[in-house]
């Protein structure tokens, strides 16, 4: 069974988190756009289930090609808009910054503390990030974007995988144990 079967979608959540990350971004001075939304929510949910052995919302990621995407986020966003919770604004060829605009104040009371946590340290590591920085951070951060093909749900699992290369001590050490053992 794929992963994302195992965990319910949490649409409520999401549609707070969603718009958590673009009005904190707001009152910060800072442009969330759809990219680095998309990446936000996505550090979110396998921080969580890293951490807390369980995603924030229970969204289905997929690999794109300038990153991870949650597969609910467009159909998501048009729903805040169509229902007056928020408004959408395309960007232009200069910025390519598409921002969601918050029209009312996310229900953050249904969040656990713990949750709260992942999310607000998501936000502060992702803070000095424009869209292209995110976009490249979750390159080098997601082992599962990195192996998934595209289009494929990228599975909560990866978040176990570390990407960082090894310390020079495990090196070391490596090396030492393959001389001595002949590998």
């Amino acid at each position: 069974m794929p992963n994302w079967q195992r965990f319910e979608f949490k649409r409520e959540k999401f549609i707070e988190l969603m718009l958590y990350f673009s009005k904190r971004g707001s009152e910060e001075g800072l442009i969330i756009g759809s990219t680095k939304l998309n990446k936000l929510l996505f550090f979110a949910d396998f921080k969580a289930y890293a951490e807390l052995g369980t995603p924030i919302t229970g969204a289905r990621y997929q690999k794109l090609e300038f990153g991870p995407a949650p597969r609910a986020l467009l159909p998501v966003r048009d729903e805040l808009v169509e229902q007056g919770q928020a408004f959408f604004h395309v960007g232009n060829q200069e910025d390519w910054n598409d921002t969601l605009e918050p029209l009312r104040d996310p229900n953050l009371a249904l969040f656990s503390a713990d949750e709260l946590r992942v999310i607000n340290e998501v936000f502060v590591e992702l803070r000095p990030f424009n869209a292209t920085a995110a976009s490249d951070y979750s390159h080098l951060k997601s082992a599962g974007w990195r192996v998934m093909d595209e289009r494929e749900d990228i599975p909560y699992e990866s978040a176990f995988t570390l990407t960082d290369p090894a310390p020079a001590e495990a090196i070391a050490l490596g090396r030492e144990l393959a001389a001595t053992y002949g590998w």
